[in-house]
């Protein structure tokens, strides 16, 4: 396959494979000795409204509820939201989440991202930095984990910036993919090949031969790293089919009705094959300026039924009981305003909450608060208790917290982006 066939290919299957600058991919098999744990990254996309989540505040803040009423699991209180259809029958409360999976849940509350923008409330989250040019949190780890490995860190939307360390792979579309992956198959799902076995080895022979020839003939580093990306996604002729193995079949992703959850199915996927570390996830319609009450709460309802199944799928032996370890942080742009606009909406506000899980990450509990006007309460750096003289849980605690978790304290990849802020023991 040439390289504008390949990247026609690509394109057509919802997959995008990019290269970091400056470096050339060597054509080897990705390593696979990475026993975890493994990361999810969960985006909800528009600023999301903690108040009716895990930071509940009834009254005039949230109308559906009264002040001083919420639901509570183990060190977690949450809003007690029922959402109900057209007809009101209700469908699903997050009493129904959290009762399953509080005790395993840490909830941040009171986090500061310092801005209501939602370029850099997403970069802020996911990056730990506001400014522009730190990889996302999930790139810094697969370049750590699993360098050279072209599938390492997987991107289902959100915040998915490399900062040249790592390859990022797109993965939409379970079934072109699988045609990418197979393209000697004439039904990925079968056995019927255009060619015979005789005729496909000498193909990929003759492609070897080519690239070899090409690389060792052209010493441009632009143009090697062009030739590069050509082959980085196939890592050694396998990589591809290796991943496309394990995707869910059609019907298991049709039967995944909410977002969060098909597109995780395709991160669990990921590292079950051994080859993908970290994966992102991201869910849109939470930037709710009008009709807050209602469209807000659709969207936190499909969240959490979408968690609540991908969780489930993830504990499964269909996915090698995987939960266990997986590190999955659910978080947003920013929060919203504590008081309603003039179309019964909200605006957008720096001050949010986080929700995580995973190996490492005592569940079960709540650091951080807001006060009556949803504002942060400031916390003690050794006790994380309320301290008018303390810190605002900003996300560069959060980050090097979830750093330490991943092995990178003295990681010179992750040396070189450095964070700000002192170590806040949020995690154990």
């Amino acid at each position: 396959m040439d390289r504008r066939k390949f990247l026609q290919a690509a394109a057509l299957a919802g997959m995008a494979v990019m290269v970091p600058k400056g470096k050339t991919p060597k054509a080897n098999a990705a390593p696979r000795d990475y026993k975890g744990p493994y990361f999810l990254l969960v985006h909800a996309s528009g600023g999301w409204d903690p108040t009716m989540l895990c930071d509940p505040k009834g009254g005039t803040i949230n109308r559906q509820f009264e002040k001083g009423n919420y639901g509570s699991v183990a060190g977690i209180k949450y809003a007690p939201i029922e959402y109900k259809d057209q007809a009101g029958a209700v469908y699903y409360s997050n009493d129904q989440f959290f009762q399953k999976w509080g005790s395993r849940l840490l909830v941040l509350n009171g986090v500061d991202t310092t801005t209501g923008n939602h370029d850099t409330g997403t970069r802020v989250m996911w990056s730990g930095q506001v400014a522009e040019g730190y990889p996302s949190l999930g790139a810094l780890i697969a370049a750590s984990k699993s360098p050279g490995n072209s599938l390492a860190f997987m991107s289902g939307g959100g915040y998915e910036t490399t900062a040249g360390l790592v390859p990022l792979t797109r993965v939409n579309n379970v079934g072109a993919f699988s045609r990418l992956a197979y393209p000697q198959l004439i039904n990925p799902g079968g056995t019927a090949s255009f060619h015979t076995k005789a005729t496909e080895d000498r193909i990929a022979r003759m492609q070897r031969e080519r690239l070899d020839d090409l690389m060792n003939h052209n010493g441009l580093p632009a143009y090697k790293r062009t030739m590069g990306a050509l082959y980085t996604s196939r890592g050694g002729d396998n990589e591809l089919e290796l991943l496309a193995k394990q995707l869910p079949s059609n019907d298991k992703l049709n039967a995944a009705r909410y977002g969060v959850h098909r597109a995780g199915l395709l991160a669990l996927s990921g590292f079950k094959s051994g080859l993908v570390i970290a994966a992102t996830v991201s869910m849109g319609g939470f930037d709710t300026h009008g009709n807050h009450d209602q469209s807000q709460g659709q969207r936190l309802a499909d969240l959490l039924r979408g968690l609540d199944g991908l969780f489930e799928d993830a504990r499964s032996p269909e996915f090698n009981n995987i939960l266990d370890n997986l590190v999955v942080i659910v978080g947003s742009d920013f929060g919203r305003t504590p008081m309603y606009n003039s179309g019964n909406g909200k605006d957008h506000w720096n001050i949010t909450s986080m929700m995580m899980m995973g190996p490492g990450i005592r569940g079960g509990r709540t650091i951080g608060s807001t006060d009556d006007n949803f504002k942060a309460v400031k916390v003690n750096p050794g006790t994380l208790q309320p301290d008018p003289g303390g810190v605002r849980i900003q996300l560069e605690h959060v980050h090097r917290s979830v750093r330490k978790l991943a092995g990178l304290t003295t990681d010179p990849i992750a040396g070189r982006f450095p964070l700000a802020g002192e170590d806040l023991p949020l995690l154990a």
